[in-house]
């Protein structure tokens, strides 16, 4: 059985109950918490959200919303900005994630969960500034996972390739430089359609198999920029789920990237793929 989940993002402005509820009805296993609820706000995607009426008393009864109904809170969505080129407006994003960390902590989630960040309205590598942003986001990276590892929390990154990290081969040697320099274990958050246009189904699992955190189940056209649900773009699916099963069955599986009319549909998709996958893979053993 896929264990599956979905992103509260997907349910923005119910409140955590109701977002619960929904899920619950819905036979969602798992969640990606973002602080995006009515009575749970404080979330900007790229950028620092505002944190000033969420406290780790708040979050901890928000994951005990969803645990009652037997829904995992994998963990804490934040997306901010690692690899930005100003250096105080980095301090100001590492100290946003280690506010992040406090909640996860408190709260026993796991992972919280970033992408690299970008540059509003320049998305994408520049040759001019690559390799300063790669250290500015290995840096910020070090320091976080520093400090996440000491009260047993992990950050899962997202690579896109859009970003500066934009495959799994370049995601991979990420993970192992940090681990070499200073012992952190950073994790993988692998959603296929951040890395369809650089990586086939298998090789984001060859490179990858051993990090991953949890997955998202989100898709892209390979001519498009915008994500889409999960079946409306150019991945396999049912070559990805042969790979998930082989190498990370029973991780959490969060759908992303679907709207509140079409969740249902989408995990649908999702688990009937799964399905085709296991079947296939049997047929390969008989």
């Amino acid at each position: 059985m896929l264990n599956i989940g979905l992103t509260s993002r997907t349910l923005s402005g119910t409140s955590v109950s109701e977002a619960a509820d929904i899920m619950q009805r819905a036979g969602f296993r798992t969640t990606e918490l973002c602080f995006t609820h009515s009575d749970l706000d404080g979330w900007k995607y790229n950028g620092i959200g505002d944190l000033s009426g969420i406290t780790s008393g708040k979050v901890r009864t928000a994951c005990g919303e969803f645990r009652s109904r037997g829904i995992e809170v994998v963990s804490l969505g934040m997306f901010t900005d690692l690899r930005n080129p100003d250096r105080d407006a980095r301090k100001k994003h590492i100290d946003y994630a280690k506010r992040y960390i406090d909640f996860a902590a408190e709260s026993d989630v796991r992972f919280i969960a970033t992408e690299c960040g970008f540059t509003e309205g320049k998305r994408g590598i520049s040759a001019d500034t690559y390799e300063s942003d790669y250290l500015n986001l290995k840096e910020s990276l070090r320091e976080i996972c520093l400090e996440a590892q000491k009260v047993g929390v992990q950050l899962t990154l997202e690579g896109s390739v859009f970003d500066i990290i934009p495959s799994p081969r370049r995601q991979k040697t990420l993970i192992e430089e940090l681990e070499a320099d200073c012992g952190v274990r950073l994790s993988a958050l692998l959603d296929p359609g951040s890395f369809i246009h650089a990586s086939d189904e298998e090789g984001m699992f060859y490179y990858l198999k051993h990090d991953i955190g949890y997955l998202h189940g989100c898709d892209r056209m390979l001519s498009a920029a915008n994500t889409t649900p999960l079946g409306d773009g150019s991945t396999d699916w049912v070559r990805f789920m042969i790979c998930y099963i082989k190498y990370t069955d029973r991780k959490p599986f969060i759908l992303d990237g679907c709207t509140r009319e079409n969740f249902a549909e989408v995990k649908n998709r999702a688990e009937d793929y799964y399905d085709k996958a296991f079947h296939t893979l049997l047929t390969r053993i008989m």
